[in-house]
């Protein structure tokens, strides 16, 4: 009797239990709530609440197939938090010990972090804590240049789905670009990095895993084409940010689009086109940004042809903007 009813409760379990992946366990030290995996056909406690998550453990669990982990769903929020302090902790601890890899860890963690933010982006405290550490990155991107490489291949090699980490990459290169051109203050900086990271935030209106096709159905094609219309409807009244970079963020959408291969319905209405210096090159970077990184439904482009795209809609209105931007990419990448 007692064998059957273990049987009974396994299989209850599994209507108890949500996904979770193993990434976001990759950055955390200590195992916030048991964690099961499935063994033979049945769900069993693979970690417990309390134990250390070491590399050498996560290596074990991918080499058993353990990639597609549970956690009870009443627990998720232990976990959810577990990743949020080890980002305050990383965030406020830049300067102690390496700096290059704490925020390297920042840097991932937020990318973990968006994923609740976009699941949830309601919540005020996951938008304004992930506010807080984009602000507190973009001063320490300012003053770390020479660590840029380094953190964009780290990014890129650590397979982030790139809907978390197209926001960090594109930010990125906006931020060298404009330390590399001179005509912005420190303070500009951080509020166009600010307005690069959150202006796509209206993506979250689409399931994320629809993002791996290159066929969206006309519902999520629309959505899709109001996405900029839905991060300001997100973000207004909620974060510190003014009325100009609402504006960049409500227009920077029909461009940006360019090389992601799916066919939108845009209106070309003037509140729809690009305005300014700023918001080109916010738009003209997201572009190049998503056009060089691979996509589940198709390769990476050249940094040439993301260029060449690039310079239809950026190099007669700025010229000398587009020849800086064409030298940073070259010097970034090395190419000759």
């Amino acid at each position: 009797m007692s064998q059957a009813l273990e049987i009974i409760k396994r299989s209850h379990l599994g209507f108890k239990l949500s996904p979770i992946s193993l990434r976001e366990l990759l950055f955390i030290e200590i195992c916030p709530t048991d964690i099961y995996g499935i063994k033979i056909g049945q769900f069993q406690k693979i970690l417990r609440k309390g134990d250390h998550i070491r590399p050498d453990v996560l290596r074990a669990l991918i080499k058993q197939g353990q990639a597609n982990l549970y956690i009870l769903g009443k627990y998720k929020h232990s976990l959810v938090k577990g990743v949020q302090r080890e980002l305050i902790q990383t965030t406020r601890s830049f300067s102690v010990g390496n700096p290059l890899e704490k925020v390297k860890k920042q840097m991932n963690l937020l990318t973990i972090h968006l994923q609740y933010v976009y699941n949830d982006p309601t919540d005020d405290e996951l938008l304004q804590l992930h506010y807080q550490c984009v602000k507190n990155l973009a001063y320490f991107l300012m003053n770390k240049m020479d660590f840029h490489e380094s953190l964009y291949q780290n990014i890129i090699g650590q397979r982030h789905h790139y809907v978390f980490a197209q926001p960090l990459i594109s930010s990125l290169f906006l931020l060298g670009i404009l330390k590399y051109s001179r005509l912005f203050g420190d303070k500009e900086i951080e509020t166009l990095f600010v307005t690069s990271y959150f202006k796509d935030i209206g993506m979250s209106s689409i399931p994320t895993k629809k993002y791996d096709s290159d066929e969206l159905s006309e519902q999520d094609k629309i959505k899709l084409s109001r996405h900029a219309e839905h991060s300001v409807q997100i973000l207004k009244g909620r974060l510190p940010i003014s009325p100009a970079q609402l504006r960049m963020i409500s227009g920077h959408h029909s461009w940006s689009l360019i090389g992601q291969d799916i066919d939108l319905p845009l209106e070309e209405e003037e509140d729809d086109q690009i305005h300014g210096l700023e918001s080109t090159l916010i738009t003209a970077i997201d572009v190049i940004a998503a056009m060089i990184t691979e996509r589940p439904y198709r390769k990476a482009d050249s940094l040439f042809q993301a260029l060449s795209n690039v310079r239809i809609f950026m190099a007669d209105q700025y010229p000398q903007e587009f020849k800086l931007t064409v030298n940073y990419f070259r010097n970034f990448f090395n190419e000759k």
